[in-house]
């Protein structure tokens, strides 16, 4: 499903361009095989749909059901068999019409293979012409083609050795692939791959086909069998071309949003923005962010926090905007419930991580008194209660307490809320454990005061920070909506070198360790920040008022860990 396209289509630049596509096999077996069902119908009207299949009927069928359907874009099926030449061609019409070919099927190689011959096996055989897709497009006068598929059962690179002059317009192909010679003398996976690279496509990914063999009566657990065959993705790279084309860039994105490659779409996206983003039409600042607010763990870590939103920042009207287009979210007013962020797939994950790492830290934690401080719904909290410890779990939203009240009903549970904290003085913890509160602070300072004089003797402290050498808290703004974020709408990053001082300042001993939790928001190499790719960077941090005698805790900022 794409995440850029109804947004680029709701702000209108789908308006500005024309997306023309080409399906060379076009026969429809299914919703899946109609491009308006899969995400094309957005260009509409701006779209051009050209369809060849050497079925005529085939060919009849799709045409009779588009006029039935009364389309707003233009498409049409055209009942031309191409390949790499105007000649005459023998057509193999196989059982199953869908897997004709103009070349023969390998029988004897698809009998030793269950489900082909039923498909693949000859029905009959009959004579055509073929032509070539630059031929088609010179008598009709078609100079550019975005995206082109072929599915013509082993023919692929013919079609594509025909279109050698339209080939120089296209962006993106996906093109059916053959590791084995299903039909034989045709050319293979590497034969196109060959081609294709030498015209200036990368291989992005194969969807692939598996196939058991027909005689035996066992197959394994863990194979699926011989790779057969599949659908090859390529796309060009504008990126490193020399010579560029906003308007093609952005179809580009648009294709590889549609074709499932969201990731490659934001490298685009922003490559635009920032390349030619003066242009009002390739400011897609607004159209990133919304994309990115679709992901609730985007959010719920901070957007503003993001590498991508600090490089295209300059680019939205105002600083302030960032702000007003997180904060239109469908989690306004606190309507996300806390259960449905704190117990995604992503947060449980990245709780197991962490708490194993600790566990792997051989620091004797059973039967302390702990203050748990941030402590959100209470899935850290369980860690302290299995180790007979006794606790007081704090949270500085309302309905966050609400929700560790109804869990831990026995419990002290309290409402602290951290950015101005009140606790009694003389209440005294053998451990305050914070992980994954202090980068939510706009009070990190403040916080790490408090926190000490609450400690007899470690503070557990984990957070998000920032790349780099130097002293700095690095703020940011956070939705203050979201059940997980910044109470005050505003953050910090800080770097690691901060963070040990301003501890040091208040514990004798400051320690890091050697290990990192197994889980990619730990790096660990921080020379390699400019090639970290986890949204976040974390580190653990031991305070203690006493040395702590253990080989995996060290006193300094290691610039080199290990996974635990």
């Amino acid at each position: 499903m794409s995440v850029f396209l109804p947004i680029l289509k709701k702000n209108g630049f789908l308006d500005l361009i024309h997306m023309t596509v080409c399906n060379v096999g076009s026969r429809k077996l299914g919703d899946y095989d109609d491009y308006a069902s899969q995400g094309w119908g957005l260009f509409a009207p701006e779209l051009t749909i050209y369809g060849f299949d050497a079925d005529e009927e085939a060919c009849e069928v799709a045409n009779a059901d588009l006029e039935t359907r009364q389309i707003d874009w233009k498409e049409v099926h055209i009942p031309l068999a191409l390949g790499k030449a105007e000649e005459e061609r023998t057509l193999y019409v196989t059982k199953a019409p869908m897997c004709s070919s103009l070349y023969s099927p390998n029988e004897a190689y698809l009998s030793r293979f269950s489900g082909l011959p039923e498909l693949v096996n000859l029905d009959f055989s009959c004579q055509v012409e073929t032509n070539t897709l630059d031929d088609f497009c010179e008598l009709e006068e078609i100079n550019e083609i975005n995206f082109l598929q072929i599915d013509v059962q082993g023919a692929d690179l013919d079609v594509l050795e025909g279109s050698s002059k339209i080939l120089d317009s296209i962006s993106a192909i996906q093109i059916e692939v053959e590791f084995s010679h299903l039909y034989i003398d045709q050319p293979l996976f590497a034969d196109v791959d060959t081609f294709l690279r030498k015209q200036g496509f990368t291989l992005f990914d194969i969807s692939t086909s598996y196939r058991v063999r027909s005689s035996s009566p066992i197959r394994s657990n863990v194979r699926l069998g011989q790779l057969l065959w599949g659908d090859a993705f390529y796309f060009r790279d504008p990126i490193q071309s020399k010579s560029q084309n906003p308007e093609q860039i952005l179809k580009l994105a648009c294709i590889a949003d549609v074709l499932s490659f969201p990731d490659y779409a934001l490298e685009l996206l922003e490559y635009l923005t920032l390349n030619y983003g003066k242009d009002p039409k390739y400011n897609l600042s607004k159209v990133i962010i919304e994309g990115l607010s679709q992901f609730p763990e985007l959010v719920n870590q901070g957007l503003s926090s993001l590498p991508i939103v600090s490089r295209i920042q300059e680019f939205l009207v105002d600083l302030d905007e960032l702000s007003s287009l997180t904060s239109q979210l469908p989690i306004q007013n606190n309507t996300l419930p806390p259960l449905s962020v704190f117990h995604s797939e992503d947060y449980l994950r990245h709780n197991h991580r962490r708490l194993e790492h600790l566990v792997s830290l051989n620091i004797n934690i059973s039967r302390s008194h702990v203050l748990e401080v941030g402590a959100g719904i209470g899935d850290h909290s369980e860690f302290f209660i299995d180790r007979d410890c006794s606790i007081v779990i704090t949270e500085g939203r309302p309905e966050n307490v609400e929700v560790l009240r109804s869990r831990y009903p026995r419990l002290d549970v309290r409402h602290l809320d951290m950015e101005n904290p009140l606790l009694d003085p003389n209440e005294l913890f053998d451990i305050v454990y914070c992980y994954g509160l202090l980068y939510h602070l706009n009070k990190p300072l403040e916080a790490i005061e408090f926190m000490s004089k609450h400690t007899k003797n470690l503070l557990l402290l984990e957070t998000c920070v920032s790349f780099g050498d130097e002293e700095a808290i690095n703020f940011v703004k956070e939705n203050e909506n979201y059940p997980s974020q910044a109470t005050s709408g505003y953050g910090c990053r800080p770097t690691r070198s901060w963070i040990y001082n301003q501890l040091k300042q208040h514990f004798e001993f400051v320690y890091m360790p050697i290990t990192q939790p197994n889980h990619e928001q730990f790096p660990l190499d921080w020379q390699l920040g400019n090639i970290h790719e986890a949204i976040f960077a974390r580190s653990v941090f031991i305070a203690s008022r006493d040395k702590i005698e253990n080989a995996i805790l060290i006193e300094g900022i290691p610039m080199k860990q290990t996974r635990h």
